[in-house]
C-alpha cells in the first residue's frame, strides 16, 4: 500500500494524528481513558495520587508491520507522520509549563528495525530527565524485538514500561500480526522489565477463554510482578483484512477488567471466577457471581470476619475492608458507624451479619444465590 509521508506538518498537526492513533495503546480502563483533554493527545490516567493528565502519543505512525487488525498497519493507506526527538521534547515542555499535562506516555509504530525507533523514544525520555530535570511520570512502550540493551536504558529513565502481548498463543498472535512473535520478540523481554511493567491483550478475535487470560495475569503477577493488564475489545478498522469481522464485546472487556482486578488485588484465583466453559459471566460482575455460587461462604459476621473474608463480599473493597476492621478494633462496629463507613447496604447487606443478626431486614437470599447464571 502507498503511504503519504508528510514532513512539513507542525507539531500540533502531527499530534492531531499521532495522539489519536495512540488510543490503541491503553493507559487506563475505558471509563477513565475516555475522559480526553481538550487538546489531541491529552488523556487521563489514574495513579496513587489521583487522576493524572498525560501527553499520550506515538513517536511515529509509519509502520513496516502487516498486522491485520491495526489502523497503523503497512496494509492501510493514510497520512504518516514522525516526530523528531527535539520536537517532541519541546512540545511536551510547552504543554507541561501551561499545566495541560503532567506526564508522558510514549508508544510508536515500527517503520524499520525496532531498535531504531526505541532508541529515539528513549532519547526523548533521557533529554526530559537529564537536561530538563523533569521528575514526573514517563511511560515508555517497549517495542517487540527491542534489544535487551535498549530495554535496560528505557528502565533507567521511565517511571513505568509496558509491552503488549496482544494474544496468549503464538498461533493466535500470528493470525493477528504475522510479523510478530511471542516466542522470539516479546516473551524474552519480560524478565528484563519485571516489577515495572503492564501489558495489553486484544480480546474478541482470538481463541483464548477468559480463564486463560486471567490465569496469564495471575502468572505474570506472581512470577514477574506485573502491575496490571489492559484489555482492548477488538474493533474492526476499515481498510484492514479484518474490517468485516464483528467487533469484540464491550461487556466482556468490562468483565475482564473486573476479573483482573479481583485476581491482582483481592486474592481471587482465575478458576474461582469463571463458569464451566472457562468464561466470565456476562449478566453480572464476577465478584457477585462468585458470591451467588458459593452460598456456604455466607453470611459472614462483621464481628469475626477477617480482612480477606470481607474482600469476598460484593461491594466491599480493600479500603472499606480495612475501615471495617479498624472500627471493630475500636469497638465502634454499630449499624450507624457501618453506614457512615460507606458500606452499600443494598449490595453488601444480604451477605453480612452483625452480632449474629442480619445486617438488613429479611433473611439471607438462598434462592437468589442458587441462580444458575
Amino acid at each position: 500500500m502507498a503511504l503519504l509521508i508528510t514532513s512539513k506538518a507542525s507539531s500540533l498537526e502531527k499530534l492531531e494524528v499521532l495522539g489519536m492513533a495512540s488510543s490503541y495503546d491503553v493507559c487506563a480502563p475505558p471509563s477513565v481513558e475516555s475522559l480526553r483533554g481538550k487538546l489531541p493527545g491529552v488523556y487521563f490516567a489514574w495513579s496513587s495520587g489521583g487522576r493524572v493528565s498525560l501527553l499520550k502519543t506515538l513517536f511515529t505512525n509509519q509502520c513496516s508491520r502487516d498486522c491485520r487488525y491495526c489502523a497503523l498497519s503497512s496494509l492501510v493507506d493514510g497520512p504518516r507522520y514522525s516526530f523528531r526527538v527535539e520536537e517532541l521534547v519541546d512540545l511536551f515542555l510547552r504543554l507541561f509549563e501551561k499545566g495541560l499535562v503532567q506526564g508522558l506516555f510514549l508508544s510508536s509504530a515500527i517503520p524499520s528495525h525496532p531498535d531504531d525507533t526505541m532508541e529515539r523514544m528513549v532519547e526523548v525520555a533521557q533529554r526530559l530527565r537529564k537536561r530538563e530535570g523533569f521528575k514526573g511520570y514517563i511511560h515508555l512502550k517497549i517495542l517487540p524485538g527491542t534489544s535487551p540493551e535498549l530495554v535496560k536504558k528505557a528502565l533507567k529513565v521511565a517511571s513505568r514500561v509496558s509491552i503488549n502481548l496482544e494474544a496468549l498463543l503464538e498461533s493466535s498472535l500470528q493470525s493477528l500480526a504475522p510479523s510478530k512473535s511471542l516466542r522470539s520478540q516479546i516473551l524474552p523481554l519480560i524478565p528484563l522489565i519485571r516489577d515495572h511493567f503492564t501489558t495489553q491483550f486484544v480480546v474478541g478475535i482470538g481463541r483464548e477463554r477468559d480463564f486463560h487470560l486471567l490465569r496469564a495475569v495471575e502468572s505474570l503477577k506472581n512470577r514477574y510482578g506485573l502491575r496490571r493488564a489492559y484489555f482492548q475489545a477488538f474493533r474492526p478498522v476499515p481498510g484492514t483484512p479484518f474490517e468485516d469481522r464483528p467487533p469484540g464485546s464491550r461487556t466482556r472487556q468490562l468483565r475482564l477488567y473486573q476479573g483482573e482486578f479481583l485476581v491482582r488485588c483481592y486474592g481471587f484465583s482465575a478458576e474461582e471466577l469463571v463458569d464451566e466453559r472457562g468464561d466470565l459471566p456476562q449478566q453480572v460482575d464476577p465478584k457477585t457471581y462468585w458470591a451467588r455460587t458459593h452460598p456456604h461462604f455466607f453470611p459472614i459476621d462483621l464481628d469475626r470476619a477477617t480482612y480477606h473474608q470481607l474482600l469476598r463480599v460484593p461491594g466491599i473493597g480493600p479500603k472499606l475492608a480495612r475501615r471495617l476492621v479498624t472500627l471493630r478494633s475500636r469497638g465502634e462496629l454499630s449499624p450507624l458507624h457501618i453506614e457512615k463507613a460507606g458500606i452499600n447496604l443494598r449490595k453488601s447487606g444480604p451477605f453480612l451479619l452483625l452480632k449474629g443478626k442480619p445486617l438488613i431486614r429479611g433473611t439471607f437470599p438462598q434462592r437468589e444465590l442458587n441462580l444458575n447464571l
